[in-house]
């Protein structure tokens, strides 16, 4: 049987207080989704980051933003709270930053908090924030007890409603992070110093291609010890998450490397950690292929493929890209083991994806969706539709796709730095509740 979900972004959830977070509105969607017969609710990446969800300052430390200010209430660490004006969109400030600092003048270090901070990571995350930032190593320690607190409590919910958490674990890091200062031979170096950015090539839409403020890994060297860096970190985010999207699975077969100072132009591709990396991290019986979604969109070698089918990974398609409007054809739906999309958080909406095609290709949509007796006078619809009866194990719908929302609605728009990406969010349920109800 098919299984369906939603994907929504934490800090797209409604809020009080500016950006959505690990409190009551994540525990209200969890409701939504469980009374409607969904099975997974798919957020974007949730470690520390400036903002970048795919540019993680570490990989085990949680963004500040998500503390639930009314948990905090609860765990009587804080009293009155003032509410903010409710928008649609994510308010990026220091807000929350007096409410956490009042907690932690009142916070007492229990026999859990003493566990917590014994990991190293968490450690390295502390000091790295108290040299950047200046407040103690102790207050970003509390600040990361809070937000696994505050996670693990919404995910043994979710899972007690019988919804599974698809979380998302980018590639790279960004050049000043926890990562680099720490795991200096896992990234390509001399002398202390970068000697690639990590992006893509020139292509249609970048003549420059693209660069992404991130190191390139130094595979030779992480060979060397069976990829230890990479192993425990995918161990520990299929610990905070019941399966994980591997972002630019590519980029484990070869990546693309740039020079640093240099374009795409000058850039090149290179063999990444493949099999050896993969086969090392299943010799622990604990780790589930079905438990890994990856993410092979795009620009795809052949031995990109062979390296997902040798493992069987679950991969992830997109409508907008298979669908063949000139021949009326699903040009990949013939894989079960597939996590299918009508549009990610980097793709249009399904709204305003209709709305780029020209009046015979809307008419040619609506046939193959007619063929495939899909057809609804709302294309939304139809587009939902077809995705819960394709073939693909999988379904996940974007929260803005349930809603019909235009492209204003869009999460991000790749290789384009605009205030509006990572920046859309709902003012409250009430049409969610009733457009869900599509979904079948």
């Amino acid at each position: 049987m098919k299984e369906k979900g939603i994907l929504l972004p934490i800090f797209s959830l409604p809020s009080k207080y500016g950006i959505g977070d690990f409190g009551k509105e994540a525990y209200e969607f969890i409701d939504i989704l469980s009374e409607n017969g969904m099975k997974y609710w798919e957020i974007l990446p949730i470690n520390a980051c400036d903002r970048l969800p795919y540019s993680p300052i570490s990989y085990y430390a949680l963004e500040e933003d998500y503390i639930s200010l009314d948990k905090l209430k609860e765990y009587g660490l804080i009293e009155d709270v003032e509410e903010r004006e409710t928008r649609d969109r994510v308010i990026y400030d220091d807000f929350k930053e007096k409410y956490y600092k009042q907690a932690f003048s009142k916070f007492t270090k229990d026999k859990e908090y003493k566990e917590f901070i014994k990991r190293k990571e968490i450690n390295e995350y502390a000091k790295f924030m108290s040299n950047q930032k200046g407040q103690s190593k102790e207050y970003y320690l509390f600040l990361q007890y809070i937000l696994y607190k505050q996670w693990m409590e919404l995910k043994e919910y979710a899972n007690s409603k019988d919804i599974k958490i698809i979380g998302d674990m980018p590639v790279y890091p960004t050049f000043n992070s926890v990562e680099t200062k720490c795991n200096p031979k896992c990234f390509e170096m001399k002398n202390g110093k970068f000697t690639f950015e990590a992006g893509t090539p020139p292509d249609y839409f970048n003549s420059d291609g693209q660069k992404w403020n991130s190191p390139v890994y130094n595979v030779k060297n992480m060979e060397k010890d069976n990829y230890k860096y990479l192993v425990k970190r995918f161990k520990y985010h299929l610990k905070l998450f019941d399966k994980v999207r591997v972002d630019y699975f590519r980029g484990y077969d070869s990546f693309f490397k740039i020079p640093i100072g240099k374009s795409g132009k000058e850039g090149f591709y290179t063999d990444g950690v493949s099999y050896g990396f993969f086969d090392e991290l299943f010799k622990d019986e604990n780790i589930r292929i079905e438990d890994l979604i990856i993410e092979d969109l795009g620009d795809i070698r052949e031995e990109t493929v062979e390296l997902r089918k040798h493992y069987g990974f679950t991969r992830q398609k997109i409508l907008q890209f298979s669908i063949d409007l000139n021949n009326f054809y699903d040009k990949d739906n013939e894989d079960e083991n597939v996590l299918v999309f009508p549009g990610n958080h980097d793709c249009q909406t399904i709204h305003g994806w209709y709305k780029t095609l020209n009046d015979e290709y809307k008419e040619r949509l609506k046939e193959f969706l007619r063929r495939n007796e899909c057809y609804d006078i709302n294309v939304n619809i139809g587009i939902m539709q077809y995705c819960a009866k394709c073939k693909a194990k999988i379904a996940i719908i974007t929260v803005q796709d349930i809603l019909g929302l235009d492209d204003s609605a869009r999460i991000n728009v790749p290789g384009v730095q605009m205030d509006e990406n990572w920046s859309w969010k709902l003012v409250d349920f009430n049409d969610f509740r009733e457009r869900i109800k599509d979904f079948k």
